[in-house]
């Protein structure tokens, strides 16, 4: 299967929402609920830049390569591709576009890369797209924050390239958050204490890297 990145040939939000609507419809078919998290989800609130792939938190204790297998026996446009690097197990899982344009989909769980169980009364429907589920807005922007700290650690070089468009990334959220939303924890009880701690730890970290962002953190409950 080709793959296309996005150096090469980028994906447009239009194709991207393709993809993570097939995938949702073939979950939601076989009774799992999910939603969007990471850039894809990042777009639908507003973020200016375009997501690369997307990215699906399915609620429900299964293995993520067996939600893959059902997702690929649902829609013949899915393909599982093994990983091409030879010591991985897991398989990716491709969505094919008009064009020979392909889109990668990742499958993840709750309690992966501390993914909180999301309440499904909680999945939140954003205009102007209100048939993709999406995670809501503080637990997304903190788990783009646990991004940053795991890329600014990771020994490959690659992963801290990441880096700086993480920030990006960081910094719109927090503004959308506070300016556009008027996102609160207190709103928020649902998120579990030990989600709560981390993210003062990663908040702590970025404030202290970023001191001009205490402000907009503080409006949004984490007081720093």
């Amino acid at each position: 299967m080709p793959r296309f990145t996005r150096e090469s040939i980028p994906l447009t939000g239009r194709e991207i929402r393709k993809a993570a609507r097939a995938a949702v419809s073939a979950l939601e078919e076989n009774n799992l609920n999910c939603c969007l998290f990471g850039s894809a989800a990042c777009a639908i609130y507003g973020m200016e830049r375009d997501p690369n792939d997307v990215d699906i938190v399915v609620l429900s204790d299964k293995n993520p390569e067996d939600i893959k297998d059902i997702i690929e026996a649902y829609d013949d446009k899915f393909s599982l591709v093994p990983s091409a690097n030879p010591a991985n197990t897991y398989r990716v899982l491709w969505y094919s576009l008009p064009g020979r344009r392909t889109c990668k989909v990742d499958i993840l769980v709750p309690g992966l890369l501390s993914i909180p169980r999301v309440p499904v009364r909680r999945i939140v429907y954003q205009d102007p797209f209100p048939d993709i589920p999406v995670l809501p807005l503080l637990p997304l922007l903190l788990l783009k924050l646990r991004g940053w700290t795991d890329h600014r650690e990771d020994h490959r070089q690659y992963m801290r390239d990441k880096v700086p468009v993480d920030e990006e990334d960081i910094d719109e959220l927090l503004s959308l958050a506070v300016e556009e939303y008027e996102v609160h924890l207190r709103s928020e009880k649902w998120l579990p204490g030990w989600f709560v701690q981390e993210a003062k730890e990663r908040i702590q970290e970025y404030v202290e890297e970023f001191p001009e962002s205490s402000e907009l953190w503080n409006e949004v409950g984490f007081v720093v």
